[in-house]
């Protein structure tokens, strides 16, 4: 929706130059030139000639990942997401959320629904996830962009960097937090999915994550922490929609779906870690 973007549109900067951009028309255009055509379906897309895409999610894992997001876990993860965001957002007038890695923008949809005067940017190197996205709020603007190259965002324009299973960019977060703003991460657990990992020798996650993650984050200041933890028996279509969701789903086989939605009912283990971070 434009509506969205031009919501948030004093956060955003061009991907070529840094500078201030403005949306008017179906374009979003930079002070220096730069323009970019807003989709049909609401988002825009600011990758650039250096953006490496071939890890970009396919519209078969967005439309997984849309199923995953439908089950207990993930709904009442999203719930816990917002409560936290809430928590954090008191007393602040427009609140802004940058979500790097959003995929669809499930987790800064239910931010934005419990902090209503919030405004969010989830931005993702998949197409196919923008156009989710886009749909989701008048609130959320959906961008195309590189968690791995500079954000199209101000320097200091976020009051919460929302990262839910991407990958972290540490020093973008560090300059687009605002002082006294705060990082969410959450991060699986080496439990999580373990039965399905096993199962179908799927990738692994490393030991120690949590750990690693905390180290990495030297000018920021823990304040929050807790797993979110559950089991959940799930059908072959429902193991089938969990793996293709995340990076497994660049290494599946069409083959091996339809296998794998076949496959017996297994009690499938769910452990999360959420951690707030605050900029120093």
């Amino acid at each position: 929706m434009s509506e969205a973007l031009l919501a948030v549109q004093g956060a955003l900067r061009c991907p070529h130059c840094a500078a201030s951009i403005k949306i008017d028309a179906g374009v979003a255009k930079c002070e220096a030139g730069h323009s970019f055509d807003i989709a049909r379906q609401g988002y825009v897309n600011f990758l650039t000639s250096q953006t490496f895409i071939k890890n970009a999610d396919t519209a078969a894992m967005v439309e997984a990942r849309q199923k995953m997001h439908a089950r207990p876990f993930f709904q009442n993860l999203a719930h816990q997401i917002a409560q936290v965001c809430d928590g954090l957002c008191r007393g602040m007038p427009s609140p802004v959320i940058v979500e790097p890695g959003g995929g669809t923008g499930f987790y800064a949809r239910a931010a934005t629904q419990v902090v209503s005067s919030a405004v969010a940017v989830s931005f993702d190197i998949s197409v196919h996830a923008a156009k989710v996205c886009a749909r989701q709020s008048n609130r959320i603007a959906a961008v195309v962009a590189d968690v791995w190259q500079p954000w199209p965002i101000g320097e200091n324009s976020a009051d919460i960097v929302l990262s839910v299973f991407s990958p972290r960019n540490i020093e973008e977060t560090k300059r687009v937090v605002r002082a006294g703003g705060t990082l969410i991460v959450v991060a699986p657990e080496v439990n999580h999915l373990v039965e399905l990992r096993t199962k179908f020798n799927a990738l692994g996650i490393e030991r120690d994550k949590s750990e690693k993650i905390a180290k990495s984050l030297k000018n920021f200041t823990n304040i929050h922490q807790s797993v979110h933890e559950s089991s959940e028996l799930l059908n072959g279509s429902a193991q089938c929609d969990s793996l293709l969701s995340g990076p497994n789903g660049h290494h599946i086989s069409a083959e091996d779906m339809e296998l794998l939605r076949t496959a017996e009912s297994i009690n499938v283990t769910h452990c999360v870690n959420i951690s707030v971070w605050q900029l120093s």
